[in-house]
């Protein structure tokens, strides 16, 4: 059955496009025709009409003995095209590098977009544990170090907007769903420069964040993100130094 999405007769190609890409992009194995419409609930037919052009274009790639689908090869410049165009990412990378070598833990880098973190720059640590996030994937702003470190820019008014169209869901062990501790919260952010995730975003992980500005206004975000065994006072305010450190650096060559 066609939903009432499918029956909009503006733009609705290209939503449907984009979920079908979303999708793909979201799974850790190719999917069948099945799979995808079932998900995105939607008709088999308008499913596989869109397939076909995404095929056609190479934006989505089909298995001839499999009958599944993954994404296409094609994406790839678009993706490596759209890194080059945020001059934050070269300019930031010497010291996002440095920062990775001198703590041995994961290092991202962030631009705000519709009230998310999108990471554009990811530095994997150097244990044996491996982060899960990706570059082009998002996070939201009340449960995150980069996102809080964000929110701490703006005015009350604006994060009290944020808050009204915002649901605190809990994410993890240590998130903060009551808006009264989350602007108290953010309050200390902003007098002290960084914004710490303590479990909020994820369990297990520990996460210390900072905003990059130019000229007063926010351009992109930085953050260390670690598993919380391998964290101590020690580390924390190592981490905390560091990141400092190194926005002070990035700034200085963007100003």
């Amino acid at each position: 059955m066609e939903t009432t999405t499918d029956k909009k007769p503006y733009g609705t190609v290209l939503i449907r496009a984009k979920e079908i890409l979303d999708y793909l992009e979201q799974q850790d194995h190719p999917a069948n025709l099945q799979e995808i419409y079932t998900a995105l609930n939607t008709s088999k037919s308008t499913v596989l009409k869109i397939l076909n052009t995404l095929c056609s274009i190479d934006y989505v790639k089909r298995d001839e003995e499999t009958k599944k689908y993954t994404l296409g090869t094609a994406l790839i410049r678009y993706g490596e095209a759209a890194r080059k165009s945020f001059d934050i990412v070269n300019i930031a990378e010497p010291e996002l590098i440095e920062l990775n070598e001198a703590l041995g833990e994961t290092i991202h880098m962030g631009i705000y977009e519709r009230d998310q973190i999108i990471y554009v720059k990811k530095l994997n640590g150097k244990g044996k544990i491996i982060l899960r996030s990706q570059v082009g994937h998002s996070l939201d702003l009340y449960c995150s170090a980069m996102g809080k470190a964000y929110l701490a820019e703006l005015s009350k008014e604006e994060v009290l907007a944020y808050l009204q169209r915002t649901p605190l869901v809990k994410m993890a062990k240590n998130t903060i769903t009551d808006p009264e501790q989350l602007l108290k919260n953010l309050q200390t952010v902003k007098e002290c420069g960084y914004a710490v995730d303590d479990r909020e975003n994820e369990d297990e992980i520990y996460c210390v964040g900072t905003v990059l500005k130019y000229n007063g206004r926010v351009e992109g975000m930085i953050s260390v993100s670690s598993p919380i065994f391998r964290i101590n006072e020690e580390k924390k305010q190592k981490t905390i130094a560091l990141i400092l450190e190194a926005r002070q650096k990035i700034e200085s060559k963007m100003n």
